[in-house]
């Protein structure tokens, strides 16, 4: 049986053959494929990027009268980048799960409580928002347009997911449902996931401490 990478290598360049088919015949999509590969064959999400970036792209674009790539390609490559951020940041993560920080116990339903952890979590590099939500109250702290998390966190609760994030087209956004409530951190894309996400699993409430 085949191993998870060559599984992997195998559907990557399966995905690439059939996008560029889409613009030259599948016979020169094989050929260019077969010349990228022999000059470095990709390990990672983030090598296929770069591979057809840097290397099928420019290659493509002599061929045909392309000025910026298509869209399936410009997918296809963010695709790749986001499972690479994805990979670095559960790697990140556990990583710092191996520590084993002490948990910090935080009562949502205190204001003075919830005003202290959005202004801490503020702090952490990166962060541009913070929203510390309870039953009965919200500390919402955002150094530029607000972004409404209250939606989110009913499905991440039925979902029955401990931390969430997405990456967006400039940010990122995590979730974490605590007790009645969540916490929601809204970062720059260049910001460290696994320590966003690090920083709110280490959080339990109260109300769990206490049964």
């Amino acid at each position: 049986m085949a191993s998870p990478g060559v599984l992997s290598m195998a559907a990557n360049e399966e995905n690439l053959l059939e996008v560029l088919s889409r613009y030259v015949s599948p016979r020169a999509a094989e050929n260019l494929v077969r010349r990228a590969l022999a000059q470095r064959m990709p390990t990672s999400p983030g090598e296929w990027a770069q591979l057809l970036e840097e290397t099928l792209w420019p290659e493509l674009r002599r061929l045909l009268p392309f000025r910026e790539m298509p869209p399936e390609l410009r997918a296809l490559a963010r695709e790749w980048r986001e499972l690479a951020a994805s990979q670095v940041a559960e790697a990140e993560a556990a990583e710092a799960e191996e520590e084993e920080p002490p948990l910090e116990v935080v009562d949502l339903e205190d204001p003075l409580a919830r005003q202290h952890l959005a202004r801490r979590l503020a702090r952490l590099e990166g962060v541009t928002g913070v929203v510390v939500a309870s039953q009965n109250g919200k500390e919402e702290l955002f150094s530029g347009e607000p972004i409404p998390l209250d939606l989110a966190y009913p499905l991440l609760r039925r979902q029955g997911y401990g931390v969430f994030y997405a990456l967006l087209e400039r940010e990122i956004v995590a979730l974490r449902p605590l007790a009645q409530g969540y916490i929601g951190l809204l970062a720059r894309k260049e910001a460290n996931i696994g320590r966003l996400l690090h920083a709110l699993r280490r959080l339990i409430s109260l109300a769990e401490v206490s049964g």
